[in-house]
C-alpha cells in the first residue's frame, strides 16, 4: 500500500475537494481547540456563547475565525506504558493554527475548517510531530432549483488498532494511528413533479486513504493489508407533497465499496413506503421492499431479502417520538427515537439496526454514520477490521441547565454482529457525565467522568475511566485559556492470555492552554 506524504494529502484536498478523515481514540486529551471540548456544539458567533468556546462560522451564520492556541502539557506517562513497566515523564509543547469559515453566496455555500498542530516532545526531538485536521463541505448550485454539486473532505488521524493502546490525537508515543483521508464529491437533480411530489436523483463517488505517514519503521507493519478504498453510491427517490393526508414515497439506492484489493461489498435497498396523517400531531407509517441479504460466509445476495415495517410518528410543541416495528433478514427489527425540549431539560433516546461495515461509516453514506460522544470518543472498529456487520445502536442523552451551570449524561451502546460463519459479536458501552459551573461571568469550572467497556471477537474485555477537572477564563473575546488535569486508566481481561501488546495503564496530565483570535 502507498504511503502518500502530508503534502500530497492535501494538495489533493485543494484539486480536489472530497478526501476526508476523522479522529477516533481509547484516551481522550482532547487535542483539537481545547477550549471547546464539544465540537458539535460549539458556538456560532451569537452573543450568549459559553465562555472559552470558540466561534463556529455556519451557513446560517457566514463568517471567518482566525487563531491560535499555544499549550504546554505534562504527562507522567509518555508511551503509556503497562502497569509495572517503567514509565516515563515528559512535557510537550503544542502550538496550533487554525481557521474556520463559512460562506453562503447565490451560486457556492460551504463551510470549512482547518487545523494545524505541531508537538514538541522536551528530550525526544526525533519524535515531533505535526497534525493536520480538516472539516469542509461545500455545495455548488449549477442549475438553480435543479442541479447541485456537492463534496465533503475530512483529514486526520484513527486508531489502527483498538485492542492496542492510543492516546488522544497525536499525544504519547504509541504509533497506533493512521492518517485518514476521505471525502466524496456528488452531484444531484431535484425534480418538483407538482402534486406528484419530489424526485431525486443522485450519484456519489467516495474514497478512502490510509495513509503510513507519522507511523515509526518498527510499527508500520500495522497498517498492512489495510487497503485503500473506492465508493460508488446511486440514490433515486420520490416523495409526495408533505400537506397530504396520505403520503408515499418510493427509494432505491444502491452502493458498492471497492477496495484496491479483496473482495468488494454492495449495499442495495428498494422500499416503497406509505403513511397517513389521522390527525394535527400523529402519522402512521409502513414501508415495504427488498433489501440485500448478507450472509453467514460473508458473501451478500443483491436484493435477496424482503423487509417490512410500520409504525407511528407523533408530536407536539415538546415531543417527537419515533416507533417502527418490521422484519427483516436477520429477524425482527425496530428503531425507535424520542426528543423531548422543555424550558431547562432537554433529553434524547434513539435506537436503530444497520448492516454496515468501517469505510461506510467513514463516508457517513448510512444512517449510523460515526457518532461522538461529548468526551470526543469514537465507537468504529479497528481500522484493520473491514468485514460487514450488523450494527444494533441505542444512545441517551440528557442536559439540564441550572442557575449557575449546566449538567450533561450521555449514554451509549452498540453491539456488532459480523456476518461470517460463527457470527462473532463485538460491544461497545460507554457513559459519561460533565458538570459546568459558572464561577463568573468569565469563568467556568468543569468536572467530567466518563467509563467505557469495549468487549472484542475474541472475547478480550478492555474498560477505560477517565476523569477531568477543567477551568477555563476568558479575557476578553479574543483572548482565553483553560487549565486541566485529567486521570485516565484502562484495564484489561484477556480472552486470549498472552496477546501481544493487550495491557492496562495508567496516566495522568495536567494541560495549559492559551488561545488568541485575530
Amino acid at each position: 500500500m502507498r504511503a502518500l506524504s502530508t503534502s500530497a494529502v492535501l494538495s489533493s484536498i485543494v484539486l480536489s475537494g472530497w478526501l476526508t478523515g476523522v479522529t477516533a481514540q481509547n484516551v481522550n486529551v482532547d487535542a483539537g481547540n481545547a477550549l471547546s471540548s464539544v465540537p458539535d456544539e460549539q458556538a456560532t458567533g451569537t452573543e450568549d456563547e459559553p465562555v472559552g468556546v470558540i466561534p463556529q462560522p455556519s451557513i446560517d451564520s457566514p463568517g471567518m475565525v482566525l487563531g491560535a492556541t499555544l499549550g504546554e502539557l505534562y504527562t507522567d506517562n509518555l508511551k503509556l506504558a503497562a502497569s509495572g513497566k517503567p514509565k516515563q515523564t515528559s512535557w510537550i509543547t503544542e502550538i496550533q493554527p487554525f481557521f474556520k469559515g463559512a460562506w453562503n453566496g447565490p451560486r457556492f455555500s460551504g463551510v470549512l475548517d482547518y487545523t494545524m498542530t505541531g508537538y514538541l516532545y522536551a528530550g525526544q526531538s526525533r519524535s515531533n510531530q505535526l497534525a493536520h485536521d480538516l472539516k469542509a463541505h461545500g455545495t455548488f448550485i449549477i442549475l438553480p432549483q435543479h442541479f447541485f454539486l456537492d463534496g465533503t473532505a475530512l483529514y486526520g488521524r484513527e486508531v489502527i488498532n483498538n485492542e492496542l493502546p492510543a492516546g488522544s490525537g497525536t499525544f504519547f508515543l504509541n504509533n497506533n494511528r493512521a492518517n485518514v483521508a476521505r471525502g466524496t464529491i456528488s452531484p444531484y437533480w431535484v425534480q418538483d413533479l407538482g402534486n406528484v411530489g419530489t424526485m431525486l436523483l443522485r450519484y456519489t463517488l467516495g474514497r478512502v486513504i490510509y495513509n503510513h505517514h507519522g507511523i515509526s519503521g518498527q510499527n508500520a507493519g500495522l497498517l498492512n493489508g489495510i487497503p485503500d478504498i473506492t465508493s460508488k453510491a446511486l440514490q433515486f427517490s420520490v416523495v409526495s407533497p408533505a400537506y397530504q393526508t396520505w403520503g408515499w414515497n418510493l427509494a432505491y439506492s444502491d452502493q458498492r465499496i471497492e477496495p484496491d484489493f479483496g473482495r468488494g461489498i454492495e449495499y442495495a435497498v428498494a422500499k416503497l413506503g406509505t403513511s397517513w396523517q389521522i390527525n394535527d400531531n400523529t402519522k402512521l407509517l409502513a414501508d415495504v421492499g427488498k433489501e440485500n441479504r448478507f450472509l453467514l460466509d460473508g458473501t451478500s445476495r443483491k436484493l435477496g431479502a424482503s423487509f417490512w415495517d410500520v409504525g407511528f410518528d407523533w408530536s407536539n410543541t415538546r415531543d417527537n417520538l419515533k416507533l417502527l416495528v418490521g422484519h427483516r433478514f436477520y429477524g425482527r427489527s425496530y428503531q425507535f427515537s424520542w426528543m423531548r425540549t422543555a424550558a431547562l431539560l432537554t433529553t434524547a433516546m434513539s435506537y436503530m439496526e444497520q448492516p454496515t461495515d468501517l469505510n461506510q461509516q467513514l463516508l457517513g453514506q448510512d444512517p449510523g454514520a460515526i457518532v461522538t460522544s461529548p468526551a470526543g470518543i469514537s465507537y468504529i472498529p479497528s481500522l484493520r477490521n473491514h468485514q460487514t456487520y450488523l450494527m444494533k445502536r441505542a444512545t441517551a442523552s440528557a442536559s439540564y441547565t441550572m442557575p449557575r451551570g449546566s449538567l450533561r449524561l450521555v449514554l451509549y451502546d452498540e453491539r456488532r454482529t459480523y456476518f461470517l460463519l460463527d457470527n462473532r459479536e463485538e460491544r461497545v458501552a460507554n457513559a459519561n457525565i460533565d458538570w459546568l459551573f459558572d464561577i463568573g461571568a468569565s469563568t467556568t469550572l468543569t468536572s467530567t467522568f466518563g467509563w467505557q467497556r469495549y468487549q472484542f471477537q475474541d472475547g478480550q474485555i478492555i474498560y477505560n475511566r477517565y476523569t477531568q477537572l477543567a477551568l477555563v477564563h476568558q479575557v476578553n473575546p479574543n483572548n482565553f485559556g483553560s487549565l486541566r488535569l485529567r486521570s485516565d486508566s484502562r484495564n484489561v481481561q484477556s480472552g486470549a492470555p498472552g496477546t501481544p501488546g493487550a495491557h492496562g495503564y495508567r496516566v495522568n496530565v495536567l494541560f495549559l492552554q492559551w488561545t488568541h483570535l485575530f
